[in-house]
């Protein structure tokens, strides 16, 4: 079972326990909680930002004929 909780500045820990929990001894596991995007929106927003970007885009076909004259080279 996991309970939300809000930890005052004197340390106190503030957190509403169902009824049926009164009087049992619990243990409490405290991990911070971090404002954290999901994988997806991450991606997203670094897709957005590469979208931005001022460079000249090439075809596929640009593409391929590149890696056909590299490969050559090598």
């Amino acid at each position: 079972m996991i309970f939300y909780a809000q930890v005052n500045e004197d340390g106190t820990l503030n957190a509403k326990i169902p009824r049926f929990l009164w009087g049992q001894k619990v243990t409490v596991s405290v991990t911070p909680k971090t404002e954290s995007k999901s994988s997806w929106e991450q991606i997203s927003e670094i897709l957005k930002e590469a979208d931005a970007l001022d460079f000249p885009r090439k075809t596929h076909a640009e593409i391929l004929s590149e890696l056909r004259a590299f490969r050559e080279t090598q």
